[in-house]
């Protein structure tokens, strides 16, 4: 069966519950960390298993039969999620997990599904436990980006949970709080674009620290909280009225993917861009060709000087800008001929050494925000390059 009619014929409905995320280095053991195993937040896993919340007995669980449908072969286990509460017997752990996947016979546990867009689709009843479960990996880019098309950005580290019915239209996930920016008046008659939320940040934002690499993240956060609450202002209560046909749905849901997509495309840029500006470094191009119709995100000193063939091939440098890089990072080999090593900016949470060694085979060097470099593989942390680290690069070739 096809991804898209995988989720729509079999899960658009009121009893389904969607969790949905990028698999991290730590779910798939690629990390080293001694706990493997997919993360859930504790408040997904106790909505879905709502007996497990008690601290009356020790470690209560609960069984469900589950099944991983993509990729083929299929492989079922039986899984549990569990309630470690001896917190309260005397001892310190008190977290909820979903056990049992069937350890390396699973896809789950397969390091080169780190990265990999992976839906799990949940039964349940109101009030009971769920009582089904299957999951999807996605393993090819064209189904990633299928699920984008549907749910909106999936950004490594975070994730959407919710009813089917309104996570496969945009609406209703789970998005960060804590932001205590308003929406604007003018917001809430016409859908800012995502370069206007960006401005809108950047002019009111308090700076919490300067450091690039924790900007950043904090930028992000921000901006996509703001995006989410001004999209469920416009989109929620329609979406809660219900349809006439499949095809009043499919018009809606293409209305919000087409925004989304428009938003997404440019607002990582744009963060990145005023933090360069920020620092210092203001004379670089953005989105000019190089060869052909290529448009590298970043072209530094500038397009002048890569255009100039008497401009020293190893003072050029190049940042392209990706959320995720699993599969997308060969899109970016041929993007700038002159210029053999390319910077690779990503907001993935850790890719398997063989993932890896295949980028650095390619010339590809990956920019990743500090905080994240912990979920990488331990052997690979050191040839990561942190935002400070590729900005002092940058001031080092005398760009300005």
């Amino acid at each position: 069966m096809k991804f898209i009619a995988w989720l729509y014929e079999k899960y658009l409905k009121d009893d389904c519950y969607l969790y949905i995320k990028r698999l991290s280095a730590n779910d798939t053991g690629a990390s080293g960390g001694h706990q493997v195993g997919v993360y859930f937040p504790k408040n997904v896993l106790s909505h879905l298993f709502p007996t497990i919340n008690t601290t009356a007995v020790l470690n209560p669980s609960v069984e469900l039969c589950s099944k991983v449908v993509n990729p083929l072969p299929e492989v079922t286990a039986q899984v549990r999620a569990i309630y470690y509460n001896n917190q309260f017997f005397g001892k310190t752990r008190n977290e909820k997990r979903i056990t049992r996947w069937g350890g390396n016979k699973s896809p789950l546990q397969n390091k080169e599904s780190t990265g990999s867009a992976a839906v799990f689709a949940f039964h349940k009843t109101n009030g009971k436990d769920a009582e089904y479960l299957e999951v999807w990996i996605c393993d090819s880019l064209e189904e990633e980006v299928e699920l984008e098309t549907v749910v909106g950005e999936l950004v490594a580290g975070d994730a959407f949970y919710g009813l089917a019915s309104e996570l496969l239209i945009g609406v209703g996930a789970k998005y960060k709080k804590g932001a205590s920016y308003e929406i604007p008046p003018s917001w809430e008659v016409n859908f800012p674009s995502g370069s206007d939320i960006v401005k809108y940040i950047s002019e009111t934002f308090k700076v919490v620290d300067t450091d690039p690499d924790k900007l950043l993240l904090e930028l992000r956060n921000v901006e996509y909280t703001l995006f989410k609450k001004v999209e469920e202002h416009h989109v929620l209560n329609v979406v809660r009225e219900g349809f006439k046909s499949m095809d009043d749905f499919m018009a809606t849901a293409n209305s919000v993917s087409n925004r989304r997509k428009s938003r997404s495309g440019r607002s990582l840029e744009l963060h990145l861009e005023n933090i360069l500006k920020d620092n210092g470094i203001t004379g670089f191009s953005t989105q000019s060709a190089t060869e052909g119709n290529k448009k590298p995100d970043f072209i530094f000193p500038s397009i002048e000087e890569y255009k100039d063939k008497d401009y020293p091939m190893e003072q050029l440098r190049m940042l392209a800008v990706k959320t995720t890089c699993k599969d997308r990072w060969r899109q970016i080999l041929n993007e700038a001929d002159r210029i053999p090593t390319k910077h690779l900016f990503t907001l993935q949470q850790g890719v398997s050494e063989n993932q890896f060694q295949e980028m650095k085979s390619a010339g590809v060097k990956l920019v990743v925000p500090k905080e994240l470099h912990d979920s990488y593989p331990k052997s690979i942390r050191n040839e990561l390059s942190t935002l400070a680290e590729f900005i002092d690069e940058i001031k080092s070739l005398g760009v300005e």
